[in-house]
């Protein structure tokens, strides 16, 4: 059954992996964010976007197929990652990027990266509209930068007005 596959991943992987750092934290998770604005199987309006307890959960009603699933929750990502990375693409990620911030500052080319990319500063909405705006981790990098980064490609961040 799902429920005991969540707690059995819990138990055994994730439980796992954040005892090996001593800080008991993982160093990066890369997510991605549907065009409805879920990241991992946290869906907008689902009661799973309140779970505080555990790090690992199920579900049986997923919005999306399949309906049954087990996912990571806001705890693991917010308080036991460092660094969360978001990759996007294409126009139907625009709108889910437009809601999710406030206010970009540009910082320049993002030097040695992809061509013509840009690099910058984005402000999330709060409180967030979408549960992928909702990944805000508790301690960044080592320069002391947000430990979430956004990277999309050119049709979503035009499709966001950027």
């Amino acid at each position: 059954d799902v429920e005991k596959m969540a707690e059995s991943y819990e138990e055994k992987a994730v439980k796992h992996v954040l005892s090996i750092d001593a800080d008991g934290k993982l160093d990066l998770a890369v997510l991605g964010f549907g065009p409805d604005g879920h990241t991992c199987s946290l869906f907008p309006g689902h009661p799973l976007l309140e779970e505080k307890t555990k790090l690992v959960t199920s579900l049986t009603d997923s919005p999306k197929p399949p309906p049954s699933r087990i996912t990571l929750t806001f705890p693991v990502l917010n308080e036991m990652t460092r660094l969360v990375i978001f990759c996007g693409a294409g126009s139907s990620k625009g709108p889910i990027l437009k809601a999710t911030f406030t206010k970009l500052e540009e910082k320049g080319d993002a030097t040695g990266e992809a061509t013509g990319g840009k690099k910058y500063d984005a402000f999330l909405a709060d409180p967030a509209p979408y549960p992928c705006g909702m990944v805000r981790t508790v301690t960044g990098g080592d320069d002391d930068t947000s430990g979430v980064v956004w990277v999309v490609d050119s049709d979503a961040a035009t499709d966001a007005g950027w």
